[in-house]
Order: C-alpha cells, then sequence, then structure tokens
C-alpha cells in the first residue's frame, strides 16, 4: 500500500511538471506574437511569466526570444546576457535563425559601447562640472571675505543729500557722516545727536539741548570743522544748550548755559559772529518807538528795565534781562518776539527763520513774525546711482559695475572676480 503512495506521488508530480513546461511554451508562443506586433509590455509580461513557470530552466528558444524584447527595449546590457546564453544553448548555427542573432548580437554590442562612451563622456563632464564648482566655491569664499571687509558697520543709513552725502548711525547709536562713495567722511565716535539740514550737517555729543561738542559738515565742499568749546564762547558755559537747525548762510545758533549771549558761529568764517554798528540799530528802533532808550552799553529799554544785548542771530538780535533771563528778540526792522511766545530762533534766511516754541514745537516764521509754511529743506533729492545693499546687518556701496565701494577701495563684481581668477 505504501509503495502504492509512493508511486502515485511520482505520476502526479511528473504530470504537474509537464504541464507548467507546456504552459510556458504557450507563453512564449503568446510573447513573440506580441513582439512581432510590437507589443513590447505585453510581451515582457508573457515572457515573464514563462520563464516563472520553467524556474531555473531555460532553452535557446527562450534565449532568442529574451533577446528579441529586451534589444527592442533599448536595455542592451540585459539583452547581451540572454544572447550569450542563446548562443550556449542553440544547436542551429549557421541557420538563419542563429545568423540573425548574431547580428543583433553585433548590433548590441556597438550599443553598448556606444552607450559606455556617453557615460564615460558624462562622467567626465561631471568630473569637470565639480572640479569648476569646487574651484568657483573656493574663489567665492575668498570673494565674500573681501567683501565683508568692504561692508560698513552701520545700523542705519539716512538719505543722502543732492551732494551724495549722508548721515549714518552705528551699531551703537552714534552717528557719523559718509558719501555714496563709501567714504567715511566723519566717524560716529560719540556724536549722539544730528541735524542735516540746507546741505549741512550737524553732529552733537552729549545729552540733547546740552551738547558738549559740536562737528559741522557742509556737504557741498565736503569740508568738516569742529566748533570752539562753548567755554571759548562764555567762560561759564559748559555746553551749548539749544541747537537750532543749520542754514545756507552758514550761521549756526545756539543758546549755551550760563551765558547772558546766543552763541552764533560763522562757520564760513571759522568765527564767533560779531555785530557791528549797533547803535545804527539802536537808533532806528528808537526812532521808529520800538524802543525807549539805549546807552553805551549796549543796553536798550523797553518797558521800566534795561535789556543786555545778547547777540545778533543773523536777521533778528536777543536781549537778556539784568538777572540773565533771555527776555525777547528784535528783528532789523524793529519787530519784536517775546520769549513768551518763542523760547528759541534760529537765523533769518530767505525771509524765514525756525522758531520753537516751549513745548517743543517748530513753527517757521517770516521777518515779522508771522508763522507761515515750513522752509524747503535744501538738502534735495540724491540723484546718484549708488545702491545700498544690507549684509549681515552691515551696507554695502555698490555702483552700477556691481563693484563694491569703501573707504578709496574699490572691489570687483564677483563674476568679473570669478573671471579673471
Amino acid at each position: 500500500m505504501k509503495n502504492f503512495f509512493y508511486f502515485v506521488f511520482f505520476i502526479s508530480s511528473f504530470v504537474f511538471a509537464q504541464s507548467n513546461t507546456e504552459i510556458a511554451e504557450i507563453y512564449l508562443i503568446k510573447s513573440e506574437e506580441q513582439l512581432k506586433k510590437k507589443e513590447l509590455t505585453k510581451a515582457l509580461v508573457y515572457f515573464d511569466k514563462a520563464k516563472s513557470l520553467l524556474g531555473d530552466k531555460t532553452t535557446a528558444k527562450v534565449e532568442e526570444i529574451g533577446t528579441m524584447i529586451y534589444y527592442n527595449l533599448e536595455d542592451y546590457k540585459v539583452a547581451k546576457e540572454h544572447a550569450k546564453q542563446y548562443f550556449a544553448l542553440t544547436t542551429e548555427k549557421g541557420s538563419d535563425r542563429y545568423n540573425e542573432v548574431l547580428f543583433l548580437y553585433v548590433d548590441i554590442e556597438e550599443k553598448i559601447e556606444a552607450e559606455n562612451k556617453i557615460k564615460a563622456e558624462l562622467l567626465a563632464a561631471e568630473m569637470l562640472r565639480k572640479k569648476e564648482q569646487a574651484r568657483i566655491d573656493s574663489l567665492t569664499v575668498v570673494w565674500n571675505k573681501k567683501a565683508e571687509n568692504q561692508s560698513i558697520a552701520a545700523d542705519t543709513i539716512y538719505p543722502f543729500d543732492r551732494n551724495n552725502v549722508a548721515v549714518f548711525k552705528s551699531a551703537n547709536g552714534f552717528y557719523g557722516v559718509i558719501d555714496d562713495q563709501g567714504n567715511t567722511l566723519v566717524a560716529p565716535g560719540n556724536y549722539s545727536g544730528f541735524m542735516h539740514y540746507d546741505s549741512r550737517i550737524v553732529l552733537t555729543e552729549g545729552i540733547e539741548n546740552q551738547a558738549t561738542k559740536i562737528m559741522t559738515v557742509d556737504t557741498y565742499s565736503k569740508e568738516q570743522w569742529l566748533l570752539p568749546a562753548a567755554r571759548k564762547f562764555n567762560a561759564l558755559s559748559t555746553n551749548y544748550g539749544k541747537v537750532m537747525l543749520p542754514r545756507e548762510n552758514g550761521l549756526l545758533v545756539t543758546y549755551p548755559n550760563n551765558s547772558k549771549k546766543v552763541l552764533v558761529y560763522d562757520i564760513n568764517g571759522r568765527k564767533f559772529k560779531e555785530t557791528e554798528g549797533l547803535d545804527k540799530y539802536f537808533q532806528y528802533w528808537k526812532d521808529q518807538k520800538v524802543i525807549k532808550k539805549f546807552n553805551k552799553e549796549n543796553q536798550i529799554k523797553i518797558d521800566k528795565e534795561y535789556l543786555d544785548y545778547g547777540g545778533d542771530l543773523g536777521g533778528y538780535m536777543a536781549f537778556y534781562t539784568e538777572t540773565g533771563d533771555l527776555f525777547c528778540y528784535i528783528s532789523l526792522g524793529g519787530h519784536i518776539i517775546k520769549v513768551s511766545e518763542y523760547n528759541y530762533l534760529g537765523t533769518l534766511k530767505n525771509g524765514i527763520l525756525q522758531a520753537e516754541k516751549s513745548d517743543g514745537q517748530t513753527v517757521w516764521l517770516t521777518e515779522k513774525g508771522v508763522v507761515t509754511d515750513a522752509m524747503i529743506n535744501k538738502n534735495g533729492l540724491y540723484k546718484g546711482m549708488t545702491i545700498l545693499k544690507k549684509v549681515k546687518g552691515n551696507y554695502q556701496f555698490v555702483n552700477p559695475k556691481n563693484e563694491i565701494m569703501k573707504d578709496g577701495v574699490v572691489l570687483e563684481s564677483l563674476e568679473s572676480f570669478l573671471t579673471k581668477n
């Protein structure tokens, strides 16, 4: 009985194996039919089913069809392997079928050689590209270092005026002056305040309204001038007090502490402004009944007490009480402005002067003390070509050639630098 079961198992296995081979043959026929129709995807599906049924077994026919399919799929490497298997298994050497596969094999070899050549060329090109990229990366690092050294350390750069000059603020909050070529005209130092008006810049050290140092810059000529210390004007003064806007006439008006005179500095002449011929003005005012009296001590009398002459602002003169308090201003034409109306006046230019109220509000007055439209700031509009770029918190001054400018040094553009090197 046991032998009977072994016999049945053997016969069943033989029949099953024979059936797989037969089915595989059918799939190969279908694959070949689809191949002739150029239905390569279907041909490959049937071919793979046949291979799966055959397992490790193969035939010359299988390898021939495999060669044809993969050749047409342009997978020449796999096609070559099938062709080599075909030559090893075929018994039809010299036949038309054999020669057809042989010619195909030669073509496959040429295709593979061409592919390898292309791959080699691509590999060489990629290596060359990587080498070139490495060169560019290395040079870019060098250029970026140079560009970093060409950067201006600044928190803010204010608008350039028509003379291509601007104020800038350093990272620690102090102010300096620079032109649009990246040339630092005045280093920030300890200048904590600034004014930029009528193409003149005033930098001040010290707290607001108590400036201890004043630097002026004429943006036309780029000339700089440090004003004499306030004590040079008045021995008791420790600061310049209130500083008014600079004007085109070059007069800078300040109100030093512990002083019975307004400090008016002639920037153009590099000296304190003096007034000659006071008697002439005083007499005119007396004749016009603006004042009652005046004396040789340059005092005038408006009401009951004498007032001390406190300086010529350029259009208006200041007068103090005998106790040292600023009392009023009188225009050369005889108009009176009392301190109760405006605490501070600036210099008169083009018939208009700056005035400040007790609450700090700035207004503009005519020579007769009438409020008028704000004076047009003659800084003008910048018409240069420099572009400011902020890089890592600093500024770069870039010209139309994409060069970076700083303090007389010009760094060529990255493109030009890479080309030359």
